[in-house]
């Protein structure tokens, strides 16, 4: 079980290893609006362990270019953690 730390609400959430990132909607107070990567508004800062998540996908990169994220950042209703510890920050 993975475990993702929400820097906003101090808090730890468990994610089950290898899911989607978009488990948080309703544990945290990251907004997920379309659940798709399209809106962007669970775009999030990773402070650390982001050698846990999967690579972001073509499409999660493109998105990503097409919003102006930084390098830190990702879209987590798309993001898959492989295991570990994950912190974010909206």
């Amino acid at each position: 079980m993975a475990k993702v730390y929400i820097i906003n609400d101090d808090k730890w959430v468990d994610v089950p290893d290898g899911e989607n990132l978009g488990k948080l909607d309703g544990q945290s107070s990251i907004l997920f609006a379309c659940h798709e990567g399209v809106c962007g508004s669970c775009l999030s800062h990773i402070v650390e362990g982001k050698e846990n998540l999967e690579e972001p996908s073509d499409y999660e990169k493109q998105m990503l270019e097409m919003m102006g994220a930084s390098e830190d950042q990702r879209l987590l209703c798309i993001t898959k953690i492989k295991g570990g510890e994950v912190k974010v920050k909206q």
